[in-house]
């Protein structure tokens, strides 16, 4: 029975050591580039070398520009995966997450970053203005736009001022709008969550796309457009007049909790600027196709139709005017920034766009509604003027959602702002400072102490961040101790706003090692 006792002893030993060589897993050991490192040209591809073989399971590069890769051409051979990179890459820095499985059967994730010519000087654009995704965000944008004004502000001038007068055409028209604008606020808010996630068009039918929306301002945005469009339904339906009021304001309260001019300072002054100056929008806007078919279709009987919306309209056209340039010195700071910056650029089409659409109203309050009460003269080349008017208005809104892919210069002067979080345990606590506190190149800082707020000085410390939402690995970097108790990181990356997994790995001593997780929101 020796030799059985002996066979089982090598057998048991066999199992050990082939039990403790599978539960090594594989890691990264070289990388061409180097992470961090910054080349002259694009480099063809980018290769990876772990410490066995491994097999890729999912690559993604987020480049300078913000636009997502995942489709990646690549080869692996061993330990050694060749990941082949799009043609034409921007200049400045990209991220290349990936996630391979070992021959342990383990998977292991990390993010590589590099930079063609210089790194990227400023937060990263989320979405390249010529991509699928930002060309269909721009026309479901527009078609909010249009479905918010004419649905609401339609909706309005049916009821208060039309009246009894309107025609079924007018009111068609006007449900018609209503109809797009809660359709087109939907599918923007699932749209806005693909662009902050870095998801491709297929998610959409996923949950996680609509959870990040609704965790942006544009959330309350859509949320609160789709109500004062409900609201204008009933009010069409007659359900009561004041619901169409509570419509009317619920226009200028959506473009008042989102957007770029919503969010800049001082907001006591352009929260309620946005809100009136959407609300004479929606009021004139709303009027101009219901307008035109009660012209076509009534002729000279509209005439009093149009009084009375004439003399609401000069104070409403006043109101806007006024909030717009408020709200333009705002944006653009200097009036150099009408010519240097695609902002001002689009602002100067767009005023251009007004200052014919104004002509146009001056020239039917003051020419062609007159001769309508000729016996119906002059109506064929009134309801001409307002189309005229549509298309400018049209061609107005559109300028306006391209602002969405375009940061105001007040944005790109302002200095950048931190984001500040605390993360405490019994053992240790951090105070990480991170600069700026918005998507791109970003440097963190962190102040260490114990638990009881004592001095800690600890060997080492590591900082990662990751988001595994957008398919991104984690990106870890080595803390440098600059003073006592605070360590700093040079050279992140956060391509992508939103939330990210923060973890700090404190090495306090070579038996001890202390690990603070949180999660850290990065604005865009």
């Amino acid at each position: 029975m020796t030799w059985l006792r002996h066979t089982l002893c090598w057998l048991l030993l066999a199992c050990v050591l082939a039990g403790g060589e599978a539960r090594a897993h594989a890691s990264l050991i070289e990388t061409t580039p180097t992470d961090g490192a910054v080349v002259a040209t694009a480099p063809a591809s980018v290769r990876l070398r772990f410490n066995e073989p491994v097999s890729p399971l999912v690559l993604r590069l987020i480049d300078a520009s913000g636009t997502a890769h995942a489709d990646l051409h690549h080869e692996a051979r061993n330990d050694t995966i060749t990941v082949h990179l799009p043609e034409g890459l921007p200049q400045g820095t990209h991220v290349l997450s990936y996630r391979v499985t070992s021959s342990d059967g383990h998977p292991i994730g990390g993010s590589l970053v590099f930079s063609i010519g210089t790194p990227t000087a400023g937060p990263a654009q989320q979405t390249a203005a010529n991509s699928p995704l930002a060309v269909t965000i721009w026309l479901t944008r527009l078609a909010l736009y249009l479905g918010l004004f004419a649905g609401a502000g339609g909706a309005f001038f049916v009821v208060w001022i039309g009246q009894e007068t309107t025609t079924p055409a007018s009111r068609t028209v006007v449900r018609t709008a209503i109809g797009t604008g809660i359709a087109a606020a939907l599918l923007s808010a699932g749209l806005q969550g693909l662009d902050a996630l870095g998801e491709p068009f297929a998610a959409l039918l996923l949950p996680h796309p609509w959870h990040a929306a609704l965790t942006t301002s544009f959330g309350l945005t859509a949320g609160v457009a789709i109500l004062a469009l409900m609201c204008a339904w009933l009010a069409l339906r007659g359900k009561g007049k004041p619901l169409v009021l509570v419509g009317l304001a619920g226009a200028g309260l959506a473009l008042a909790l989102s957007g770029h001019a919503s969010a800049a300072a001082p907001q006591w002054l352009t929260r309620p600027t946005v809100f009136v100056h959407g609300m004479a929008a929606a009021f004139w806007i709303g009027a101009l196709a219901p307008l035109a078919l009660i012209v076509r279709d009534l002729r000279s009987a509209s005439l009093p139709i149009l009084q009375r919306f004439s003399a609401l309209a000069v104070p409403a056209v006043g109101l806007m005017v006024l909030t717009g340039l408020v709200l333009s010195i705002v944006q653009l700071e200097t009036p150099a920034s009408l010519l240097t910056t695609d902002y001002g650029r689009i602002f100067l089409a767009k005023m251009a766009a007004v200052v014919c659409l104004l002509t146009l109203a001056i020239l039917n309050r003051q020419w062609l509604t007159p001769l309508l009460g000729s016996k119906g003269a002059g109506s064929r080349y009134l309801v001409r003027s307002i189309a005229g008017e549509i298309g400018l208005t049209v061609t107005i809104l559109g300028l306006v959602a391209t602002w969405r892919f375009t940061p105001p210069p007040r944005a790109l002067m302002a200095p950048p702002e931190p984001v500040r979080m605390h993360i405490h345990t019994p053992a240790a606590m951090a105070e990480l400072t991170l600069t700026p506190g918005r998507a791109g190149p970003a440097a963190a800082t962190i102040v260490l102490m114990t638990g009881d707020f004592g001095a800690l000085d600890p060997k080492e410390v590591t900082v990662t961040l990751a988001k595994p939402d957008a398919g991104i690995e984690p990106i870890e970097r080595r803390a440098v101790k600059t003073a006592e108790s605070v360590w700093q990181v040079q050279g992140l990356v956060l391509p992508i706003p939103g939330p990210w997994q923060l973890r700090v790995d404190v090495l306090v001593s070579d038996f001890e090692k202390v690990t603070l997780e949180n999660t850290i929101e990065i604005r865009p």
